[in-house]
């Protein structure tokens, strides 16, 4: 029996076409024309198909950590904390659903081994707490959520345990394989199963192997219709955490490192029999035509881009005030979605168990962007040239909102142009595009073009465009553009193509927010002639506002809330910026991080303290060099203390100072030396606040001078030895 029959015997409800499959073969004598033909023809399994069209998956980060406010949390934690009594499963299913989502990832076990079920593998688990005096099960409440809601359902399950005393052996995998199944059998569909790749020491000391393929063959065997993610055969990692995609993202990518003909039966279609090894796929470029004319294989392996609409996973109360705005999330899903991913964004409850208001006012904002810049297409009117199309396909089909018809060329035509003639003079700033991938991913290079005073200009590039791609640009007006694809790995396809007006969207200027005397402030709109109203009271505005003419000037510290409405009628989102005066005037400073000024010159003097997050923009950043900072109090005073605010978070390379040394002066060029106070650092983890601080004993001054003493570099024991090390202040104050 040959390979090949052996694929058709083990997959015989499976039929693939002559020209089109999940996966081809290279053969060594393929010319580089014919490896091309074969990458162009590569489609997607029908499951990652249904999965791609999801575009929108949510994470829920909860467990010990919530509860103990840690991130990657520990091996024995006291299980009594866990009782959150107000949970409702209920409110983030519905949430989430309201909000555009469509599946939910629950973490039904994080590294610290701690069950959200009732295991009949570990007492480490829900069992052991106080919630619902041990009869709880968040991972059958949120199932049963979902299934109300009519939303898909996942699950995390981490393969790092710090708990469990088998870690680091062969029965480990066992013992995996035991939790994997009761998730697996006890609570309905699982649309998603989502693997990360940690990997460090249990209770032992050891570290494990992973049996990765009998866990993926599990999967297949009890739930066959379930992607699996992330370090897994049918969905990648896009490599960051941030939210953003590549430039150019494709989805057919080269299988060397995998038993590739198993793969073709397995992986993304029933069994897995030893043919997937997770790797590293994270590097800027994965499927160009270099990396695929040296392929033996090649695969449908398209990319999730995961992001948390807080600064960490798990709900921390201090980043309450941190959490990502609507326009943030809708950039993140241009960048995710609009490049061919599929976004998935955690939103961590709270310890009662409950999205909190910010995160879904965050969430209301995202979805009302999404809705009134998509919900019209102004790509209405005609095709009225295309230099190719097959019959059966014309270019006429880009624009009937059916995604599984499509346009393609004639023959053999590999470029092309199509024009179209809208039907009246229209406004736009945004454009999507979809490849019908169950053709393939084709295009490799694209431009869109507008006409304008007798000639066409660009308004967006393009590398490849794969499910969808969407771009985001200044306001284009015309009445005819046209797409160019000017090169492609064979007959290129189109789907869809659409054109948007945003909602308009505003910024401030200048960026810094802390100011001495007065400030005179610019709100800036994306939108042309859009109207702006604004509050200075902290109140939302509205059209019955104050209407701005060009500039607000203010001379105390003020929040400036603003709106706009654009020429048709569309409404942004209000956006709010705090602005803080100085107490003093500061007449000397190092050079501190443009990336973390704090607000700028006078962020050591406005008031506002920093959290314990680095990036709260309340921290000034000084990197490898020391903190030097005199302040002319405008008058002479009685001083009693003096103090100096630091922030230590080792695993960002921020250290407290290794002094703070004070000084006074009656003149500002003469200065006397009050005393030098060292910071005590533990060399923990978790990030820390000092205020150091010297008695003045009533002196009489009108100058201040604070130096705080850089480390200069990370030391030995750290991960970092030897890089610049950062110190990072927040408040000078003056008693």
């Amino acid at each position: 029996m040959t390979k090949k029959f052996l694929f058709a015997f083990l997959c015989p409800l499976i039929v693939f076409s002559q020209t089109k499959s999940n996966i081809v073969f290279i053969d060594p004598d393929d010319t580089p024309a014919e490896i091309i033909r074969k990458a162009a023809n590569v489609i997607p399994a029908w499951r990652q198909y249904d999965w791609q069209k999801l575009e929108l998956t949510a994470f829920i980060h909860f467990g010990m950590n919530t509860f103990m406010n840690l991130e990657w949390g520990r091996k024995d934690f006291d299980l009594s904390v866990f009782n959150p009594s107000g949970i409702d499963t209920d409110q983030w299913a519905r949430i989430l659903k309201e909000a555009g989502f469509k599946l939910i990832i629950l973490t039904a076990k994080h590294h610290d081994g701690f069950c959200l079920w009732p295991s009949r593998y570990t007492d480490y688990d829900i069992e052991n707490t106080p919630y619902k005096n041990g009869k709880g099960d968040i991972v059958k409440e949120l199932s049963e959520s979902c299934r109300k809601e009519g939303i898909k359902f996942g699950i995390y399950l981490s393969p790092w345990d710090m708990h469990e005393k088998t870690y680091g052996s062969d029965a480990y995998n066992e013992y995996f394989r035991n939790q994997l199944k009761e998730l697996l059998t006890n609570y309905g569909e699982i649309a998603e199963v989502w693997f990360d790749g940690a990997c460090g020491e249990g209770p032992s000391g050891k570290k494990q192997i992973y049996d990765w393929n009998s866990y993926y063959e599990l999967i297949r065997e009890l739930q066959p219709d379930c992607i699996i993610a992330n370090m897994g055969p049918d969905v990648r990692w896009v490599g960051t955490e941030s939210g953003y995609g590549r430039k150019t993202e494709w989805s057919v990518l080269p299988g060397n490192i995998m038993d590739t003909e198993l793969i073709a039966a397995s992986s993304q279609q029933k069994r897995l029999d030893n043919a997937f090894i997770p790797r590293d796929l994270t590097e800027e470029d994965l499927g160009s035509r270099e990396k695929i004319l040296k392929a033996k294989s090649l695969i449908w392996y398209p990319a999730e881009i995961d992001v948390s609409i807080r600064p960490r996973w798990f709900y921390h109360k201090e980043d309450d005030n941190f959490v990502k705005s609507p326009e943030k999330l809708f950039d993140i899903y241009l960048n995710s979605v609009g490049l061919n991913g599929v976004l998935l964004l955690n939103v961590p409850p709270n310890k009662d168990g409950l999205i909190v208001d910010q995160d879904i006012k965050s969430l209301i904002g995202f979805k009302y962007l999404i809705e009134n810049t998509f919900g019209r297409n102004l790509a209405t009117g005609k095709v009225t040239f295309v230099s190719s199309e097959r019959e059966g396909n014309s270019a006429a089909l880009i624009l009937d909102n059916d995604y599984e018809t499509y346009w393609t060329t004639y023959g053999s035509d590999s470029t092309a142009v199509i024009e179209i003639s809208l039907d009246t003079i229209r406004t736009f700033n945004c454009a999507m595009l979809q490849e019908n991938i169950l053709e393939g991913q084709r295009i490799e290079k694209f431009s869109l073009e507008f006409w304008r005073h007798n000639q066409w200009k660009k308004f967006a590039t393009g590398t490849t465009i794969g499910y969808k791609r969407l771009f985001k640009f200044d306001p284009v007006t015309t009445s005819r553009v046209r797409i160019i694809i000017e090169q492609c790995r064979t007959n290129p396809t189109l789907s869809s193509f659409g054109l948007y007006i945003t909602p308009p969207s505003l910024s401030f200027s200048p960026g810094d927010t802390t100011f001495r005397d007065t400030l005179a402030i610019k709100i800036n709109c994306d939108i042309p002639d859009s109207k702006i109203y604004y509050t200075l009271d902290g109140s939302l505005p509205d059209s019955n506002s104050t209407l701005y003419d060009g500039e607000i000037i203010i001379d105390s510290s003020t929040t400036i809330t603003a709106v706009a409405f654009s020429g048709d009628g569309k409404k942004g989102l209000p956006v709010s910026v705090d602005y803080y005066k100085a107490k003093y005037e500061i007449i000397s400073l190092t050079k501190y991080s443009q990336a973390y000024s704090g607000g700028g010159k006078y962020a050591l003097v406005n008031g506002v303290r920093g959290s314990s997050y680095f990036k709260d923009g309340n921290w000034q950043g000084y990197h490898g060099n020391d903190l030097v900072a005199v302040l002319d109090l405008k008058e002479y005073k009685r001083i009693r203390k003096i103090s100096a605010g630091f922030l230590k978070d080792i695993n960002a390379y921020i250290f407290f100072p290794d002094s703070v040394t004070f000084y006074t002066s009656e003149d500002g060029i003469n200065f006397n030396k009050l005393g030098s106070k060292k910071t005590v650092d533990t060399n923990e983890n978790n990030a820390e606040i000092q205020s150091v601080s010297i008695n003045a004993n009533g002196i009489n001054c009108r100058y201040i001078k604070i130096e705080a003493k850089n480390i200069g570099v990370c030391p030995e024991w750290h991960v970092g030895k030897g890089a610049k090390a950062w110190l990072f202040a927040d408040e000078i104050t003056v008693e």
